[in-house]
């Protein structure tokens, strides 16, 4: 009987064990947790490719193609975003305020484009600086109930479908009624 070929000799110790328990066996694991999220309580997970949703789950387990999808938790229930607003009144009076904007997200549909909280706070800021533009300083204050009920409205225009902006008040308001040093 001729000897074994050196390509097909079967392994002599019986190790081929280890390289699954130390090798293939701890990459598997890395992968899965890599690509497998749990939702949380109280939170949309969303996963995004190119800036689109792809996928949605409020509950159990969601996957993902690593590299190419990345997950985005989303809160379910109402989170107050703080915004800082920096803009010149209609008599050229620099106004800073500060506001707090009520966001809730209901559901998300795949397909839809994903909004960063970074973006929508951007659109609300721009939304309030806008109104304070378009009035004159004296007339601000007086104004700004009437405002306030109006943006949410404006915002969620602005914003994919199923967010909704429920609350923008502006919590503090500073003018600079004198000028600078020249």
């Amino acid at each position: 009987m001729p000897p074994p070929d050196e390509n097909t000799a079967v392994d002599p110790t019986g190790a081929a064990w280890v390289v699954w328990l130390v090798i293939v066996g701890p990459g598997l694991l890395f992968v899965t947790f890599a690509c497998v999220r749990r939702v949380g309580p109280d939170e949309l997970l969303l996963v995004v490719r190119d800036g689109r949703v792809v996928r949605a789950r409020g509950e159990g387990f969601l996957a993902r193609w690593p590299g190419v999808e990345q997950f985005e938790p989303v809160p379910t229930g109402p989170q107050v975003l703080p915004l800082v607003v920096r803009a010149r009144t209609r008599d050229g009076v620099d106004v800073v305020a500060l506001a707090d904007l009520t966001l809730e997200v209901r559901r998300v549909q795949p397909g839809g484009g994903f909004v960063p909280a970074e973006d929508v706070v951007r659109v609300a800021e721009e939304t309030v600086a806008a109104a304070f533009e378009r009035l004159a300083v004296d007339s601000l204050v007086d104004e700004l109930e009437a405002l306030e009920a109006r943006w949410p409205e404006q915002v969620t225009r602005l914003l994919p479908a199923g967010t909704e902006a429920r609350a923008l008040t502006v919590t503090e308001v500073e003018a600079r009624l004198t000028g600078g040093a020249t």
